[in-house]
């Protein structure tokens, strides 16, 4: 007994290690930037404070809070492990062809790191294909990955939602892919720190957050929510900065955060009406007595009386006579 189920123990305990590797790694990745350009207010960050908020806004609050989530019963939330896994499959076809065209033309894609010296990003894409390799080898349950299946009515209002913020973000997806192409051939500085490719496939992770969270399969809750988070924290930066690069602007901000807000109160609002219909669903079923018709009510049955042959003796009338006096009497007394 005991040889079956510890393989499938250790596996829990890796993955879970895993996660909360990614997890740390995420949210450094989420912050490094952030803190010196916002809060320290460095000058050379001041013409990037746009893109190193969506920087923060993808791996920090998107990424990182799915991984947080994943640390404990990852297998109850699958839908968070598929999304993972697709961010990352995503991420690493969104930036592998910049790193190919990077390394043919000879550029150095790099970032600062701690004093440490510069980090190359002309394989950040590669990095990404193999982060999903290892997650889909350490993940418990690798079926489950495969596995899109439906177990009940999906979420109208967060599919609506998701749609009205793809037809608002599909002119700035196709706007930023364009200026990252051009960008290449033309050293812009932006491109070069591949801003443009990382804000086109943020909004697109968006998008197919809010689609995967509509399913409401296992794990909907949770990416709905951060979906919700994400979309409040974009709105409120692009009016904090509207007109640096990349900014959405004062009114599509006001747009977003609305609609993050939205978001979170309809998975709220969903999420405890599925929780109604669960607890009702297993509460004992309710005793109904059943009520008879007025002619059918529980009127004892009266024997007939049974005349023997002694009964048609002289004496038999009196008998007879008196027998149906009682029955006569008993049935006055039942009704």
């Amino acid at each position: 007994m005991f040889t079956i189920k510890r393989p499938q123990i250790d596996k829990k305990k890796r993955f879970t290690l895993l996660t909360v590797g990614f997890a740390a790694f995420l949210l450094i990745a989420g912050t490094f930037e952030f803190i010196p350009a916002w809060v320290l207010r460095d000058p050379a960050d001041q013409i990037h404070l746009w893109h190193i908020a969506e920087l923060s806004a993808l791996a920090a609050l998107l990424l990182g809070g799915v991984a947080l989530a994943l640390i404990r019963q990852p297998q109850e939330k699958p839908l968070l492990a598929q999304f993972f896994l697709l961010s990352l499959i995503i991420l690493s076809i969104g930036f592998i062809p910049f790193d190919i065209d990077a390394l043919v033309s000879g550029i150095n894609i790099s970032i600062p790191a701690f004093g440490l010296g510069n980090i190359p990003l002309n394989t950040v894409g590669f990095a990404f294909l193999l982060l999903a390799g290892v997650f889909v080898l350490a993940y418990p349950d690798r079926r489950a990955l495969l596995s899109f299946k439906l177990k009940g009515r999906i979420s109208v209002a967060l599919l609506l939602l998701t749609l009205v913020f793809a037809v608002f973000l599909d002119p700035a997806i196709n706007k930023e892919i364009y200026y990252q192409i051009v960008g290449m051939a033309n050293s812009d500085v932006h491109a070069l720190e591949l801003h443009w490719i990382g804000s086109a496939l943020l909004m697109i992770l968006l998008i197919v957050a809010g689609l995967m969270a509509s399913t409401k399969r296992p794990g909907w809750k949770i990416l709905g929510f951060i979906t919700g988070e994400v979309y409040f924290f974009l709105g409120v930066i692009t009016m904090i900065v509207p007109n640096y690069a990349g900014s959405w602007g004062e009114a599509s901000g006001l747009f977003t955060i609305f609609g993050g807000v939205l978001y979170m109160l309809i998975v709220l609002a969903e999420s405890e009406g599925t929780s109604e219909s669960v607890s009702k669903s297993v509460s004992e079923p309710e005793i109904k007595s059943e009520v008879l018709p007025e002619n059918e009510t529980g009127t004892p049955a009266v024997p007939e009386p049974v005349i023997t042959p002694g009964d048609l003796s002289a004496s038999g009338t009196p008998q007879v006579i008196n027998s149906e006096m009682r029955m006569t009497e008993s049935s006055s007394l039942a009704r």
